[in-house]
């Protein structure tokens, strides 16, 4: 009786507590976003792209009202269409080198700026970031008439965990995951105790790993944990001199999808894509039926 009189007891204060420090609570999620997300929504470069098939510059609806801006490059002779996300702290028009590659070698690519980031409305947050791939492949099926069968998702670092997400409850021709955590708060205690501060309002700087260790996080990203459940032909990639994310977190997401396929190399960075383009192209070849394998590789 002792045991639940002081349990009830303890139990009032914590309601009192949260009650009277409700708005503490929710500076505190605010604090949350503002360390894992700093969108880049300025510096959007100028186009620079060399192109035989039209950009388009596309601006659309995510299912919750969320206007969104993307760039699309139809496929030539109905090859597979990639739908590109990028990471944190970046915008589409920093990857032009990505969307170049793959409309050379004939491939279609939607570049989806999520909300936040870019010239796309509203703020970050974890399921409204997975809403908003879900909403561009909607719009590649109804609007570009491209089935899902012929979309490969492609993501790297952030953009990776929001693939993996899509990718673990529905079905796509196959799926690319480049620099990709394992989850959110690995990867923050991975950036606290290196000594990583990328967020340009230095926010890491005053946070130690043990704070990360200890706080609720509202933000997830549970990749490790969704991995198995991709189906589709999945490419895991890393660069061994990665120092924002470590190439361990894309060992493990191998170890726990044993169809994966796993390319780890001695080149690159965190902040280039240089050292996969070739891995990538193989890996598509390899999706598309026989004809089109012979095409690709007597171009």
């Amino acid at each position: 009786m002792d045991i639940l009189k002081s349990s009830v007891i303890l139990g009032f204060f914590i309601f009192l507590f949260f009650l009277f420090n409700a708005h503490k609570c929710l500076a505190f999620f605010d604090i949350e976003k503002k360390l894992i997300y700093y969108p880049m929504n300025k510096h959007i470069a100028d186009v620079r792209l060399n192109l035989t098939r039209p950009l388009q510059d596309i601006n659309f609806y995510s299912l919750d009202g969320t206007k969104l801006n993307a760039w699309y490059i139809e496929s030539k002779n109905n090859k597979p269409t990639i739908v590109y996300c990028h990471g944190q702290g970046e915008n589409i028009s920093m990857w032009q080198s990505i969307a170049q590659f793959l409309s050379d070698n004939g491939y279609g690519i939607f570049m989806l700026e999520y909300r936040g980031h870019g010239r796309s409305k509203g703020s970050p947050r974890e399921s409204g970031l997975y809403l908003d791939l879900e909403s561009s492949i909607k719009y590649l099926k109804d609007y570009e008439k491209v089935e899902q069968h012929n979309i490969v998702l492609w993501g790297r670092s952030l953009g990776g965990a929001i693939v993996c997400d899509v990718a673990s409850r529905d079905d796509f021709m196959g799926v690319i995951l480049e620099s990709t955590f394992t989850n959110i708060r690995e990867e923050a205690l991975f950036i606290t105790k290196n000594k990583i501060l990328e967020s340009k309002y230095r926010f890491w700087a005053k946070i130690s790993s043990k704070f990360v260790e200890a706080i609720p996080l509202t933000q997830k990203f549970d990749n490790e944990n969704k991995v198995s459940m991709i189906s589709s032909p999945l490419l895991i990639a890393h660069s061994l001199n990665d120092k924002t994310v470590p190439s361990y977190m894309s060992i493990e997401l191998a170890e726990r999808n044993p169809k994966a396929k796993l390319y780890l190399c001695k080149k690159g960075s965190h902040h280039s894509s240089e050292w996969i383009k070739d891995e990538v192209l193989s890996f598509l070849i390899n999706l598309e039926p026989a004809i089109a394998k012979k095409e690709a590789l007597t171009k």
